[in-house]
């Protein structure tokens, strides 16, 4: 079944608070990017590791997903390529430590990605783009990992459609798979049920926004949910988590996780 996620650092900066107030509200796990004690993913260093471990097993959570920042950086600019390079290797290491092999990552920032609110014509950065991810993907495969894309509409790829895309100039490859955000892909415009019969079966991850009444459900306007997302996910082989992302304050964030908790258990009492 699904584990119940979140991402710690906007429940606290404290990952030790974190941690005890996301399990207090029902989560078993987290997603880690920031808010670790003042340090951001790619800054932490092995002591604090050794922290974290140690706050995890004293309240039975794991790390689900490493919320790595990599590939959010200007496809044009080498010298952030490969700050954004070394992070991946980093992110192998963590993964290892933390017992997780989902990792995170997107494809570079969308040019103009501030006032354009239109989606890029891929067929200019494909080349670039197969350039960039592909040195990766070896790596990938030899730690276990998987690289999952999030859709995301800052980057190039923000909907399921662009993500196969990709996917498919990148030999779809079985290290590459999707944290599918699905408000994400809402805002770039993607229908659902079309979108995941893109990506389907290739769905490590998920990320669960509020809408506009900040509740999970309904998602849209055709009254689809959670639940039957997940329900057609699982069916399809997935095996993951689901994280509650920006929903607000940290009150907020603890009413998502109580909301997504409801919404699992529900489905495991079917």
């Amino acid at each position: 079944m699904i584990d119940v996620c979140f991402f710690s650092g906007e429940v606290s900066t404290d990952f030790a608070e974190a941690v005890r107030l996301g399990v207090e509200a029902g989560a078993n796990s987290v997603e880690i990017r920031g808010g670790l004690w003042g340090k951001r993913i790619q800054e932490i260093d092995d002591d604090d590791v050794k922290r974290m471990q140690e706050v995890l097993a004293s309240h039975h959570a794991h790390v689900a997903s490493i919320g790595s920042p990599v590939g959010k950086c200007d496809i044009d600019s080498e010298k952030e390529y490969d700050a954004h390079r070394r992070y991946f290797d980093r992110m192998i290491e963590l993964a290892r430590v933390f017992q997780t092999r989902i990792i995170r990552g997107f494809v570079f920032w969308k040019p103009n990605r501030k006032t354009d609110r239109g989606r890029p014509d891929l067929s200019l950065y494909i080349d670039q783009i197969v350039e960039k991810i592909a040195p990766m993907l070896p790596l990938a495969e030899e730690a276990g990992v998987t690289l999952s894309i999030e859709t995301e509409g800052s980057t190039l790829l923000g909907t399921c459609g662009e993500i196969r895309t990709v996917f498919d100039a990148l030999g779809n490859s079985p290290v590459l798979s999707v944290c599918w955000d699905v408000r994400n892909s809402l805002n770039c415009g993607e229908p659902l049920r079309e979108g995941y019969n893109l990506v389907k079966g290739n769905v490590t991850h998920f990320h669960v926004k509020p809408n506009a009444n900040k509740t999970m459900d309904p998602i849209d306007d055709h009254g689809l949910t959670y639940a039957d997302l997940f329900q057609i996910a699982i069916a399809d082989g997935f095996q993951g988590a689901a994280s509650i992302e920006h929903w607000g304050t940290p009150e907020e964030m603890l009413k998502g996780v109580r909301e997504l908790r409801t919404v699992i258990d529900r489905m495991l009492a079917i």
